[in-house]
């Protein structure tokens, strides 16, 4: 499974896609943080904290993710050579899981150099003002939480088309319904209890808990579940795939 894992890192960075899809978010990141003059400028909050970046890196994300995971199935579908990975002595979850990891290091990759931003942010701040790094490390942690269910959803979308274009549109469609539409529709509820069944489905809310600096096993069990149910998605149709 490793070496599948070493084998993606060196697809994604054997063309200069896999720089281009990294160096696009964090150009995009530090224009909209430090340079363009919007809500999320960092210079014109007035708190030593990077709460602008955590609401906009899951937007950023959601590009990013799909255009990391568009190709991860769907070339291997279209070139044929999926058929002679299924034969190698991995399970379908090996091959799943390589695939996932292997996205899951991408991420980590990309959110790595923005802890640049906290020590910046800790650099300009009033010597009265404190930081707090708990709060950090938890959002950090949360935005990571919604990295991983972006990558599962990709990978299933690659799984479905062979085409990259389809698969990096489909996965878009399912971050932004995951992410933003269940809170969309619950916000439109008038009954308490249909406000919060939406929103306890939707990434959102749990996300927000993290933001927040809250700690919850409901919101790290939601995440496990998630992930958990788009692999196993992406396992049965990899096993449909296998037995076509």
């Amino acid at each position: 499974m490793w070496a599948l894992v070493k084998r993606e890192w060196y697809v994604y960075f054997s063309s200069p896609l896999g720089y281009l899809i990294l160096g696009l978010f964090l150009t995009l990141s530090t224009l909209f943080l430090w340079f363009l003059d919007t809500e999320y400028n960092l210079l014109n909050a007035g708190f030593a904290d990077l709460n602008a970046f955590f609401v906009l890196g899951p937007w950023l994300l959601l590009i990013l993710i799909p255009a990391l995971s568009m190709r991860s199935f769907s070339d291997e579908l279209r070139l044929g050579t999926l058929e002679l990975l299924l034969t190698k002595p991995l399970s379908l979850w090996q091959i799943l899981f390589g695939k996932y990891l292997a996205g899951l290091s991408l991420l980590s990759a990309a959110l790595l150099p923005t802890v640049v931003y906290f020590f910046a942010v800790n650099a300009l701040k009033l010597e009265d003002s404190p930081v707090d790094w708990g709060s950090a490390l938890m959002s950090y942690w949360g935005l990571f939480c919604v990295g991983a269910s972006y990558m599962a959803m990709g990978i299933f979308s690659s799984l479905i088309s062979r085409s990259q274009v389809s698969a990096f549109l489909l996965a878009i469609a399912l971050c932004f319904v995951q992410f933003y539409v269940w809170k969309a529709v619950a916000d439109l509820q008038q009954d308490e209890g249909l406000y919060r069944l939406f929103n306890s489905i939707g990434i959102f809310e749990h996300y927000l808990n993290f933001r927040q600096g809250v700690l919850r096993l409901k919101d790290v069990v939601y995440f496990i579940g998630l992930n958990y149910m788009l692999l196993y998605l992406g396992k049965w149709r990899l096993n449909q795939i296998k037995n076509h």
